[in-house]
C-alpha cells in the first residue's frame, strides 16, 4: 500500500474518531439533561412535598447543603432547577443561621463573664456565618426571580400552581432574611437595600387567607423595618397580630415568627413576650402537610427566646421553657424546671 493511501486512511480514521467523540459527548449531554429534568420533576412532585411533612429543621438544612450542588449543576446541561433552587438554598441557610446563633450566644456569655478575647472571637464567628446565611438566602431570592421574573410595581408573575405560589412566598421571605443577616455580617454580602421594597410589593401577589396570613404579615414586618413603605393609615402591629392568629387557626405558625422577629428588631419587649407566649400556647392541631414550615417558625422563635434568656441569665431557654421568662417566678410561682437553671 502506498504512503499516500496510508495517510488518507489515517486522516479518515482520525476524523471518524473525532466525530464519534463529538456524538458521544452530545449523547452524554442529552442523557445528563434528561437526568436533570427527571430529578427536578421528582424533587418538585415528590421530594419537596415529602420533606414538607418533616418537622426536623436540621435534617432539612443538611439535605439542602448536601443536595444543592448536585441539583444546581444540571443548569449546565440545560435543565432549569431555579424553582427548587429557591427552596434548597433557603433550607441550607438555616444551617448557617444556627451556627451564627450559637456564636452569638457564646458572645453574650463571654461579655457577661468578662472574657474579652472570647467575646471578640465569638463575634467574628457570628459575622462570618451570618454572611454565609445571607449569601444562601440571597441566592434563594435570586433563583425565585430567575424562575418568575423581576416584577415592577403593580405586576405579578403567572403563578400557575400551589407549588409556584409556595416558591414565590418562600423566596421573598428569604430575601428579607438575607437583608437581616447581611446587616449582622456588616454588609459582607452586599444585599441591595431596595430588596425590601420589592418583597413588600411581591407579597401582594399572594392570597393572604390561602397562605395563613403570611403575605400581609411579611409586608407588615417590612413596614416596621422601613416605615416609608407602609401605605397610608397602615397598622403594622395589627397586621402582624392578625397574621399570627391566621397561623394558629391553620396550624402553621409562620405569622407568629414574623411577629416575634418584628418585635425583636424593634426592641418591643411587651410584644415580643406576647408573640412567644402565644406561639407556645398554640401547639395543637398543627398542619401535618406543612410541618417543616411550622418547624422553621419554631426555629426562629427558639432563637429569639435563647437570645433573651442568655442576655439575662447567661443560659439558653430551659428545656420545655418556650413561652416562659426568667422573671416569671416572681410573678406567678415556678414555671420551669429549676434543674435547667443550675
Amino acid at each position: 500500500m502506498g504512503s499516500l493511501s496510508m495517510k488518507k486512511m489515517l486522516r479518515h480514521s482520525g476524523l471518524a474518531l473525532v466525530g464519534g467523540a463529538i456524538l458521544a459527548l452530545q449523547g452524554c449531554g442529552v442523557i445528563y439533561k434528561t437526568t436533570g429534568d427527571v430529578l427536578i420533576s421528582f424533587g418538585r412532585s415528590e421530594m419537596l412535598p415529602y420533606m414538607m411533612t418533616y418537622d426536623d429543621v436540621r435534617m432539612a438544612c443538611v439535605t439542602g447543603e448536601a443536595q444543592t450542588p448536585l441539583l444546581m449543576s444540571f443548569e449546565r446541561v440545560g435543565s432549569d432547577p431555579s424553582k427548587l433552587g429557591a427552596m434548597v438554598f433557603t433550607t441550607a441557610a438555616t444551617c448557617a443561621e444556627q451556627i451564627a446563633l450559637d456564636a452569638e450566644l457564646r458572645y453574650m456569655r463571654s461579655v457577661k463573664d468578662g472574657r474579652v478575647s472570647e467575646a471578640q472571637d465569638a463575634r467574628i464567628e457570628q459575622k462570618r456565618w451570618s454572611a454565609v446565611a445571607a449569601d444562601r438566602q440571597y441566592k434563594a431570592y435570586n433563583y425565585m426571580v430567575e424562575a418568575y421574573g423581576d416584577m415592577k410595581d403593580g405586576e405579578c408573575p403567572k403563578l400557575k400552581t400551589d407549588f409556584d405560589e409556595l416558591v414565590w412566598m418562600v423566596g421573598n421571605i428569604s430575601g428579607v432574611q438575607a437583608l437581616l443577616n447581611d446587616g449582622a455580617s456588616d454588609g459582607a454580602v452586599g444585599v441591595p437595600r431596595d430588596l425590601a421594597a420589592k418583597v413588600e410589593r411581591n407579597m401582594k401577589c399572594l392570597e393572604n387567607d390561602k397562605w395563613w396570613g403570611v403575605p400581609r404579615g411579611t409586608r407588615a414586618a417590612v413596614w416596621n423595618l422601613l416605615p416609608m413603605l407602609a401605605p397610608p393609615n397602615a397598622d403594622a402591629w395589627a397586621e402582624l397580630e392578625a397574621s399570627a392568629k391566621a397561623g394558629f387557626d391553620n396550624g402553621i405558625r409562620l405569622g407568629s415568627a414574623l411577629y416575634a422577629m418584628s418585635a425583636f428588631s424593634k426592641g418591643n419587649d411587651e410584644r415580643l413576650r406576647k408573640a412567644i407566649r402565644d406561639y407556645a400556647a398554640n401547639d395543637q392541631n398543627l398542619n401535618p402537610d406543612y410541618a417543616m414550615l411550622d418547624a422553621i417558625a419554631g426555629f426562629i422563635i427558639q432563637g429569639i427566646s435563647d437570645r433573651e434568656w442568655t442576655e439575662n441569665t447567661g443560659k439558653r431557654t430551659p428545656i420545655g421553657g418556650i413561652g416562659t421568662f426568667w422573671d416569671d417566678q416572681a410573678q406567678s410561682g415556678p414555671s420551669v424546671n429549676i434543674d435547667d437553671l443550675l
